[in-house]
């Protein structure tokens, strides 16, 4: 048996009738609803007042049950809306499901069932942003990226591998450093030591490897 602490008014306060006392379930919005196990989500308010939540109630069986079954076709309806525009990764979807109000039992279950169908994969998610991004950013910046995504550092590494394989990407970082070379007007065989170090010092803040910002500076073992 389930039982409601707590009922808190998310997005629509109402107005209490004359008499009556506790937080209010009815009108539009949602609350937040916590049971005396710790569970906590969000629920419409509508349908809250239609299966009567209040502070204290038991839940039976059946009811608990259509209420898990009501938030795990929304928390789906949610990933579909949410991946329809854009690809996420595992993390990121999880923490856009729990910041909309479904329990962790129901994210992790739809979390589970779209890594299955294929439609959440870290990999490939990994995949498509180093292709977006290695022409305009370092290795290190991409890295640094998918690792605040969520990504497993195993995964960044044997994806860098993978594409390593079909493009050069050294090519790619030499061409980005030229431009941004270009864009500060620095010329190797001029620039003296003061404006060397400094350039040196913007490209490695950008992530570039040290080995290949000296190169491209023309930076000498005496610099």
């Amino acid at each position: 048996m389930h039982v409601i602490l707590s009922i808190e008014q998310i997005a629509a306060k109402t107005r209490r009738r004359s008499g009556e006392s506790g937080p209010s379930c009815s009108g539009r919005g949602r609350i937040r609803v916590t049971l005396d196990d710790g569970e906590s989500f969000l629920f419409p308010s509508l349908k809250a007042a239609r299966l009567g939540f209040a502070e204290a109630k038991e839940l039976s069986d059946d009811t608990y049950t259509q209420i898990m079954q009501s938030l795990r076709s929304a928390c789906m309806q949610r990933c579909g809306t949410l991946l329809g525009t854009r690809d996420y990764s595992e993390c990121r979807l999880r923490e856009k499901l729990i910041e909309a109000g479904f329990p962790d039992s129901i994210v992790e279950e739809a979390v589970g069932k779209l890594q299955k169908a294929g439609y959440l994969d870290d990999r490939r998610f990994a995949r498509s942003y180093i292709r977006s991004h290695i022409q305009d950013r370092s290795r290190l910046r991409i890295i640094r990226d998918l690792a605040g995504k969520g990504i497993s550092e195993t995964d960044i590494e044997e994806v860098f591998a993978e594409f390593a394989e079909e493009e050069d990407l050294e090519d790619a970082q030499r061409q980005q450093v030229m431009r941004l070379l270009k864009k500060r007007g620095f010329d190797p065989g001029e620039a003296g030591y003061e404006e060397r170090q400094k350039t040196m010092a913007f490209l490695h803040r950008k992530g570039y490897p040290a080995d290949l910002i000296r190169r491209m500076t023309g930076c000498r073992d005496d610099y």
